[in-house]
């Protein structure tokens, strides 16, 4: 997440550390010997070890500055990271003389082929509590299997999980809105074969994207349809006590 500061009108790595708490992201920005930039985010734990690898890996041999982003509090721990290190300059640490505010704000995320393989997953283990005739060991799904426990190279992902903003649930796809903030799953198994829908983290003011997992071909030689879906819905955090929320039926839209 990236936002313009308010006090320099410069662009600033931002990451969540709370619910409602924001701070500038923990990281080293290296300049390297062609004048590129480079982020290294500095996660807990990080060793000497750990840092070292992550330069290394940048490819240059020498960088012209580094700006270090880190609570005063982790002063000493950041400063040990650099063990190993040949600086021309002295480091110096800037501390703000108050609260900075940042805004507008651009947030940008990267994800590789774990992120679709654990939406398949989802799909797949919902599948099974829907549809307990079957195991998950059958030979129709061993495609879904390997790639889950696996992956294959981006550019096949999309044999298994795509992506669209169609609705699938009834109600979405009427034009209703959700009132509280939850995940919704649907499965379907067609003459041609199984599939599962996947939407995370939908609510009043998002309808998020919608993931279709292709499970596998169905075996079975007998013509049929069927579909389940439930919403597992979070109550409002003033609400949540013993559970964070309840499970409710959906009704899916035929032939997802």
């Amino acid at each position: 997440m990236v936002g313009v500061s308010h006090e320099t009108g410069e662009e600033k790595e931002l990451e969540l550390v709370g619910p409602n708490n924001v701070r500038e992201l923990r990281c080293v920005k290296l300049v390297a010997e062609d004048d590129s930039t480079h982020v290294i985010p500095i996660t807990d734990g990080m060793t000497p070890e750990d840092f070292r690898k992550k330069v290394t890996a940048l490819g240059f041999k020498f960088f012209k500055h580094a700006n270090i982003s880190a609570a005063s509090e982790e002063i000493p721990w950041v400063e040990s990271l650099f063990e190993g290190f040949t600086m021309k300059g002295k480091t110096e640490w800037v501390q703000p003389t108050g609260p900075n505010i940042y805004g507008p704000l651009t947030i940008k995320f990267t994800v590789n082929d774990r992120y679709f393989r654990a939406i398949a997953k989802i799909g797949f283990h919902y599948f099974l509590t829907k549809f307990p005739r079957f195991r998950g060991d059958e030979a129709c799904f061993a495609e879904i299997r390997n790639f889950i426990m696996n992956g294959c190279p981006i550019d096949e992902i999309g044999r298994f999980v795509k992506q669209s903003r169609e609705q699938f649930a009834y109600q979405l796809r009427a034009g209703d809105r959700l009132s509280v903030w939850g995940h919704l799953i649907g499965v379907d198994a067609t003459y041609t074969g199984f599939r599962a829908k996947v939407q995370l983290f939908a609510g009043p003011e998002s309808r998020s994207t919608v993931f279709t997992v292709q499970l596998g071909k169905n075996p079975s030689p007998i013509h049929y349809s069927e579909a389940y879906g439930d919403f597992f819905a979070y109550y409002p955090p003033e609400q949540r006590d013993d559970f964070d929320g309840e499970v409710s039926e959906l009704g899916v839209v035929a032939h997802l």
